[in-house]
């Protein structure tokens, strides 16, 4: 598992409650971060992110007191503004005028360049507090959509969109062609698919990690604990047979950052998978 860069973006809402598979950092050690583990019997079991500490366990009644939530790690974050350039502001033909959905939006990093160039934009997301973050920051200008996309793009009506846009969602899914249907079956134009594949020449199953599989799920159901992570063949030979064999990648090779901001993951990130794959 690639080593993370401590989070430094907080996301505390009304609800204080720790959920399984957040990452919350020490308000006196802010430098430093946890993975909650388990929620019972009125404590919070936890497990230091990159620091040789045994797990430990606090009073729920006092989690808030000591910590506080991350919403973003801190690589994430620096690296938001690249990837919203290359994947958004410079793709801006291809949103004019148009009805966009996003998965996963997260705390709305990317969202806020939709919402200048594309018409409408409808948000999917499951993490209630990054929900309620879209809610605060975005207002009635964005639609949002809350729950698992696993099942709610299965709900949702086809033809009601004209471009899809799965950027940093793919790779945390133990299900990654059941979303590749799901998408393809609402019918768009377009579908941009930004994920996590350098190096995986077909796929790769990932061990058990709570911060990947977590993401859509919240331990609200049993949860298989892996993520597959599918090569650029695989998906661009998925989405063909779904009706979009035409694929036009972003060239994110060119993409730039800060020197002090460099990361392993924006290295990653350049060398994965962004492309147009356009409705046959």
């Amino acid at each position: 598992m690639e080593r993370m860069q401590i989070p430094d973006s907080s996301g505390a809402g009304a609800d204080d409650a720790p959920r399984a598979g957040e990452i919350w950092r020490p308000r006196e050690r802010p430098e430093q971060a946890v993975m909650v583990l388990a929620c019972a019997d009125g404590a919070v079991d936890y497990a230091w992110l990159d620091r040789d500490a045994a797990d430990g366990r606090a009073p729920a009644a006092q989690w808030a007191q000591s910590f506080e939530v991350v919403l973003e790690q801190a690589d994430h974050t620096h690296a938001t503004p690249v990837r919203r350039h290359w994947l958004i502001d410079a793709q801006a033909q291809r949103l004019r005028g148009r009805r966009v959905l996003e998965l996963g939006a997260h705390t709305g990093g990317l969202t806020q360049a939709l919402l200048v160039h594309a018409a409408q934009v409808t948000a999917l997301e499951h993490n209630p507090r990054c929900v309620q973050r879209l809610r605060e920051r975005f207002g009635d200008d964005l639609r949002i959509v809350a729950g698992d996309m696993h099942h709610a793009l299965w709900e949702l009506q086809p033809g009601s969109f004209d471009a899809i846009v799965c950027a940093g969602v793919l790779y945390h899914s133990a299900h990654p062609f059941l979303l590749l249907e799901a998408m393809a079956q609402l019918r768009p134009q377009a579908i941009l698919i930004d994920t996590l594949d350098d190096g995986v020449a077909g796929l790769r199953a990932v061990v058990p990690n709570l911060v990947n599989s977590c993401n859509y799920r919240y331990n609200q159901r049993p949860d298989c604990g892996y993520s597959v992570v599918l090569g650029a063949d695989l998906i661009a030979g998925a989405l063909a047979r779904l009706g979009y064999a035409s694929m036009q990648r972003i060239d994110t090779m060119q993409a730039t950052i800060a020197p002090e901001h460099d990361s392993a993951y924006f290295q990653q990130w350049r060398r994965s998978l962004s492309a147009w794959f356009l409705r046959d």
